[in-house]
């Protein structure tokens, strides 16, 4: 009888772990943080859900979809928690105006990044990832220009 109800108590404590484990994944991957503008407060957006190399990172409205969640590495890049790609400085363009996109990570500069108050900073350039020309419309494109201060290169 002893031995049945330590079975018993067991295999009920073994299905609350597993049920607070499956809680836990369902918490952290609803936590995951959006990126969001200052300028407008929508949200750094995976356009078009693409999920090829290149594919175009700009805003949308925040809906809370999975293209609309980030998480920052400990070597300081920016993934996207629809396919765990790298938010990449497309070609190395070192330019103002220079488009972000998606790319497979592979550790260059031009997928590195870090904070520096509310701006969000490349480590290649130093320069600000910015809402490009201060676009206010779903599907506005952001890229990097010289850090000035602006709400269009100010990030929560």
């Amino acid at each position: 009888m002893r031995v049945m109800r330590r079975i018993a108590m067991g295999v009920a404590t073994t299905a609350a772990v597993v049920g607070l484990a499956a809680t836990g994944a369902q918490a952290a991957t609803a936590a995951l943080p959006e990126i969001r503008s200052e300028l407008n407060h929508k949200c750094l957006d995976l356009l078009g859900f693409n999920n090829s190399n290149g594919a175009p990172v700009g805003m949308w409205d925040c809906w809370g979809g999975t293209n609309q969640k980030w998480y920052w590495t400990a070597s300081g890049e920016i993934r996207s928690s629809q396919n765990h790609k790298c938010l990449d400085l497309l070609g190395f363009n070192n330019s103002n105006g220079a488009q972000l996109g998606l790319w497979d990570c592979w550790g260059g500069a031009n997928q590195k990044w870090y904070r520096n108050g509310r701006e969000i900073r490349s480590v290649m350039n130093h320069k600000c990832v910015d809402l490009l020309g201060f676009n206010n419309s779903n599907g506005a494109r952001v890229g990097m220009w010289d850090c000035w201060g602006g709400a269009n290169q100010k990030w929560y």
